[in-house]
């Protein structure tokens, strides 16, 4: 932890050199931020294992703030995986719509697999459809377990995507 109160943990991510073995090492968290308390351990591995990915994955950290990221994951709602961590899934990172076709938003209330795998403490699976900045509409599958410390604690869920189509 640093003077400033700031999480500096390092997240692999894989640089895109020709061997496919080099690892750019990133600080976690780059910017001061109140709402976001040191990560614990256990969920320091699961982010590691996730920002170095190639499948559209993600972590949440106990509060349903993205601890950590997948390229593929930020590739879905077409941001830098960097600008995502952080920030609250539902209402930042994720604009949750409705599956009319006018595809109206629901808003931060919204239940996700990843926030009701990590509120219910529960296995979750379902279809999230979603507006990116760039207004394109996506639908992706989400498949989502929460994650535990030794002591058996919730400390956070983790979750695996597939895209399902845009419109």
């Amino acid at each position: 932890m640093s003077e400033l109160g700031v999480d500096l943990g390092v997240v692999a991510i894989p640089d895109s050199r020709q061997d496919n073995m080099s690892y750019l090492l990133i600080p976690l968290v780059q910017r001061p931020s109140p709402e976001l308390a040191p990560l614990r351990e256990t969920l320091r591995a699961w982010v590691t294992v996730v920002a170095s990915s190639a499948d559209a994955c993600l972590v949440l950290d106990g509060d349903g703030r993205v601890a950590g990221v997948s390229a593929a994951a930020a590739a879905l709602v077409n941001e830098d995986a960097a600008n995502i961590v952080g920030r609250r899934l539902v209402g930042d990172v994720f604009v949750i719509v409705d599956f009319s076709s006018a595809a109206e938003p629901i808003g931060d209330h919204a239940i996700v697999p990843p926030t009701q795998s990590l509120h219910a403490d529960v296995l979750s699976r379902g279809l999230i459809r979603l507006r990116r900045a760039d207004r394109v509409t996506v639908t992706i599958d989400a498949i989502s377990a929460p994650l535990h410390a030794h002591d058996g604690s919730l400390i956070g869920s983790l979750t695996f995507f597939v895209p399902l189509g845009s419109s």
